[in-house]
């Protein structure tokens, strides 16, 4: 009798456990809007570069319609990269937060571009809230995921670039 109840017990704890990973949303967070957009406005990251030559730097540009909008640059001499984190109230005591860098285009290429960007918001936003240092790792994976999830429009894009310019050059020559 007692091994049948451990059974069931294991078997309840593990369809619960189960339960809650499944229905786990890193984007979501115990905070009001409120707080999350106070938390977000003050933040600021700055992380060393790879080849060493100064910061790469994240901070609040302000308060937006729909959250904080987001400031990033590679180097002091570099442009400025620009996204929104979107923040919307679920409940009283519980935040949705996810960055939005822009609409998409036509172009797989520029696609691929943009979304290279959102992965360095989105981890200095996670890492903010939860308190948490920035993970390099992460940001890392996912520019790997971006890049293989549009492998293959990329390269229909470019062969459809390389066929139109030798129709060009074809065109040019007569």
């Amino acid at each position: 009798m007692g091994k049948i109840l451990l059974l069931v017990g294991l078997l309840v704890g593990g369809y619960y456990a189960a339960y809650k990973v499944s229905t786990y949303d890193p984007t979501v967070f115990a905070y009001s809007k409120d707080q999350v957009r106070a938390i977000l406005d003050d933040a600021k990251t700055a992380l060393p570069r790879r080849d060493g030559a100064g910061e790469i730097k994240i901070w609040s540009a302000g308060r937006s319609e729909n959250g904080v909008r987001l400031n990033m640059q590679y180097a002091s001499g570099a442009p400025v990269l620009k996204c929104e984190a979107v923040i919307t109230a679920i409940a009283p005591d519980q935040t949705r937060v996810v960055p939005d860098c822009g609409p998409r285009s036509d172009s797989a290429l520029r696609n691929t571009q943009d979304e290279l960007q959102v992965p360095m918001f989105d981890e200095h936003i996670q890492a903010t809230l939860n308190k948490r240092a920035f993970n390099r790792a992460t940001v890392d994976q996912k520019h790997i995921a971006t890049v293989f999830k549009n492998l293959g429009g990329m390269q229909n894009e470019a062969i459809r670039n390389m066929e139109e310019m030798q129709r060009l050059e074809a065109e040019s020559r007569r």
